[in-house]
């Protein structure tokens, strides 16, 4: 059995098993919480394509608004992972911006004919003999599932489809004022270093690897310990110390996603938040934790954050 050398660190665990870790509420890097299986490092392997390339290319030629948001994500993933897939990316931006600024195009037009097809309509309409021929129709029903709502409630979890996938839109990957402090490490965990140069901003995101206990049907209660796992603590604790708070769903100001936020101060005087949500139905969690030395103003950059950077569910 091959043994850890002496005086040397742990070796980091595993890519891929998709548990979360622990956040980062200094300055150094976190101990994860889950070990590592094999005892080895895994050898090198070639970069594979970005998946949300690849979908936003094609679906650019049918859906222009999902090759948009796919795009934008794939190209932030790609920024932070190295994966292969930019050139898809941006052919699947620029066809996908093409088909909204002729969608835009097109509807324009339409409302221009609606307009002069007025007059023509007029006449149809006084010449209408009611003796003639009746027409009925069943209205639409706009209260549909899905239709209504913008924002993604610890309750609206429920109806989510199995197949599709929560992750964060990140701004930050194309900002140059926020400087990455650690790129993603494949097991969905980067940081950054707000443009003070105080605040910490650490994302998670992923499965929960079994380590979360789900409550199927309860959103809340599966935050709860998903958080008590993050924090090292219980659910009872994150249930009697955690407040609701909200992070913008699909981009800035469409709607909010349900969260359970955390907030304290660490030994060395650091204040933190961390928000986080869990989703029963997709078996993943997410959470942003902000932490920031003396001086540095938390709120203003967990509101920043946590308005900026949305979940998306597709």
């Amino acid at each position: 059995m091959s043994q850890t050398p002496p005086n040397q660190p742990p070796m980091p665990p595993s890519p891929g098993n998709g548990a979360p870790v622990p956040p980062n509420n200094g300055y150094s890097n976190p101990t994860p919480s889950y070990g590592y299986q094999g005892g080895a490092y895994s050898p090198v392997q070639e970069p594979r394509y970005n998946v949300l390339a690849i979908v936003s290319f094609i679906s650019a030629f049918f859906v222009s608004l999902v090759a948009v948001i796919t795009g934008h994500m794939a190209l932030g993933q790609i920024k932070r992972t190295g994966e292969k897939g930019r050139g898809l990316a941006l052919s699947g931006l620029i066809i996908g911006y093409v088909g909204i600024v002729g969608g835009i195009i097109g509807t324009i037009a339409l409302v221009v004919m609606a307009v002069l097809g007025v007059g023509l309509f007029a006449t149809i309409a006084n010449n209408y003999d009611p003796d003639d021929y009746s027409y009925t129709s069943d209205p639409y029903d706009t209260d549909a599932p899905g239709l209504s709502g913008d924002d993604l409630s610890f309750e609206a979890g429920n109806d989510l489809d199995p197949s599709t996938v929560a992750q964060f839109s990140d701004p930050f990957v194309i900002d140059s004022d926020w400087t990455v402090v650690s790129p993603d490490d494949g097991q969905g965990n980067w940081s950054y270093l707000d443009p003070s140069g105080l605040c910490t901003v650490s994302f998670h995101q992923g499965k929960m690897g079994g380590q979360v206990s789900v409550t199927t049907g309860d959103d809340r209660a599966t935050t709860e310990d998903f958080l008590a796992v993050v924090l090292k603590t219980d659910a009872s604790t994150i249930a009697g110390k955690a407040s609701d708070s909200t992070i913008s769903y699909n981009f800035e100001d469409m709607g909010t996603v349900d969260t359970l936020l955390m907030q304290g101060t660490d030994d060395d005087g650091s204040n933190w938040k961390l928000a986080g949500r869990a989703f029963g139905e997709l078996d993943s969690g997410l959470y942003i934790d902000v932490t920031c030395k003396s001086g540095g103003d938390l709120d203003s950059v967990y509101d920043t954050v946590t308005t900026k950077a949305a979940i998306t569910v597709f």
